[in-house]
């Protein structure tokens, strides 16, 4: 087989050895569009990170290609359901409940977000970098006492939950999964946004989740809340959310990921939170790196070849 790792930096030494006794292994650092169709042409394997999505041309492009192995639970960077129809596998993480418990660092991101959001901490360093020192500019607010809605009480929310409970603040959550835990259950998404002061966004994509978040759930926040999104941009309402912050009728955004993200990539600053971002609202966004930790990408690389040898080897 050949096999090709597009992005490949920092990758798994462990997961290079094992994927090569496969067959041919490249290892490529893939920048743009017209490469990555030459480059895969005549792969049997591709391993891809979040940089492009593997869509019907790049598919298509690859007559050999049969498996394509992704170290993330979400998938809305491969069109999986047209590759599947081409007789072609995905290797994931989804579904990965109990190794993926091992893994902190998408919770780790989010209350980092949290932290930094609850007190004005973004802001307040780009100011001093600015040439200021304006402390009265940017008081925060104590976690302490608060009550955090978490959305979706899986893996990542339970950390989350977690930690919420390590800084003394009530926990309430709602998800579509009828869960066992010490926290307050809602039964509806509704009362748990007019419930909170936080709220914390860590449901799966799918088609039921597009836009879940929506401009009704929204309305349902108080003035005074933070919204922390560590999900998919998809699963909510981005340009009501816009109209909001910039109406004042919530107090801060922070997120790791955007709509559509891959497309913007080159034309980011047109985005409507990036615009906001910019004027100074409490706007905090990062770039889709609540994985990305040193310790848990090589975890999950090594995982999914492990997962991929399994299957081989089942077949």
């Amino acid at each position: 087989m050949k096999i090709i790792i597009t992005e490949s930096e920092d990758f798994s030494n462990t997961a290079i050895q094992k994927l090569s006794k496969f067959g041919e292994l490249i290892l490529l650092d893939i920048k743009d569009r017209p490469t990555l169709l030459e480059k895969t042409k005549d792969a049997d394997v591709l391993f891809v990170r979040l940089r492009f999505y593997i869509d019907k041309e790049i598919i298509d492009n690859a007559p050999r290609l049969k498996y394509i192995l992704t170290a993330t639970t979400g998938l809305d960077h491969i069109d999986k359901e047209y590759f599947e129809s081409k007789a072609g596998t995905v290797i994931s993480l989804r579904g990965e409940y109990d190794f993926l418990s091992s893994i902190p660092s998408t919770a780790e991101h989010t209350w980092g977000l949290l932290l930094s959001l609850a007190r004005n901490t973004t802001r307040a360093v780009n100011d001093v970098k600015n040439g200021f020192w304006r402390r009265d500019l940017f008081k925060g607010n104590n976690l302490k006492g608060k009550k955090i809605g978490i959305l979706g009480l899986g893996r990542v929310g339970k950390q989350v939950a977690k930690f919420s409970e390590t800084f003394g603040m009530e926990v309430g959550f709602y998800d579509i999964e009828k869960k066992e835990a010490e926290y307050i259950t809602f039964k509806n998404p509704k009362d748990l946004f007019c419930w909170a002061d936080i709220i914390s966004i860590h449901i799966p994509l799918n088609e039921e989740n597009k836009g879940f978040v929506s401009k009704e759930l929204l309305n349902e926040l108080k003035p005074t809340s933070f919204v922390i999104n560590t999900s998919r941009g998809q699963v909510i309402d981005e340009l009501y959310l816009c109209k909001l912050i910039e109406n004042h009728k919530i107090k801060g955004y922070a997120t790791d990921v955007l709509e559509n993200e891959i497309n913007l990539k080159n034309n980011i600053s047109s985005q409507q939170l990036v615009i906001l971002a910019k004027k100074g609202y409490n706007v905090i966004i990062t770039p889709h790196i609540a994985g990305a930790t040193y310790e848990s990408m090589e975890m999950t690389e090594e995982f999914i070849v492990d997962k991929f040898t399994n299957y081989l080897n089942e077949k």
